[in-house]
């Protein structure tokens, strides 16, 4: 089904990796990918902006606890609200977060996905911190049905996000209805 993420583009880049809620499953494998021995060296900087509601809904803890532990990739954690005192990372929405923790978008690719509120907030903090529309790559997640392109269920204009996406560079995105 679809696309994947342009691991060619983003080698010997700087990559922003930037997750809510549920989505940071795909972003997950992206990651193990990158910190693989034998693919470390192909990227610069790694920076993870991911974020949920609540410290409850953040997913794979384990991973997370052991990334923040690495010194060859930066994470920034944080939830919408809590109220646990103990809580020792970031609190607010991630658009915030990235514009406070991301410092430049020189020689970098970001990559996004989340829920599409998410998304829509995040695009434009990214393209002020100065990433090019090309190089912020947006992954999707629409109401899929058939996942072959047939039902339309997914579409945005004449795209369908099954069989065309999910992965599209924003500038890509920004040619199309605004439909997402």
């Amino acid at each position: 089904l679809g696309n994947w993420y342009p691991w060619n583009e983003m080698e010997g880049k700087n990559v922003v990796i930037i997750g809510g809620g549920f989505a940071f499953t795909t972003l997950r494998s992206s990651i193990i990918y990158m910190l693989q021995p034998e693919n470390r060296p192909k990227f610069q900087d790694i920076t993870v902006v991911y974020g949920a509601r609540a410290p409850g809904m953040l997913l794979y803890k384990n991973e997370l606890a052991e990334w923040e532990q690495r010194d060859d990739i930066h994470m920034h954690i944080t939830v919408d609200g809590t109220d646990d005192p103990d809580w020792k990372y970031n609190v607010g929405f991630v658009p915030t977060i990235t514009e406070q923790k991301i410092t430049s978008a020189q020689n970098a690719i970001a990559i996004v996905c989340g829920p599409p509120i998410m998304i829509k907030f995040t695009q434009p903090v990214l393209e002020k911190l100065g990433f090019p529309p090309e190089r912020i790559i947006l992954s999707l997640e629409m109401r899929m049905k058939c996942g072959i392109g047939i039902c339309g269920r997914c579409n945005i204009g004449d795209q369908y996000v099954c069989k065309d996406g999910p992965v599209f560079p924003l500038a890509q995105l920004k040619e199309m209805p605004s439909e997402y």
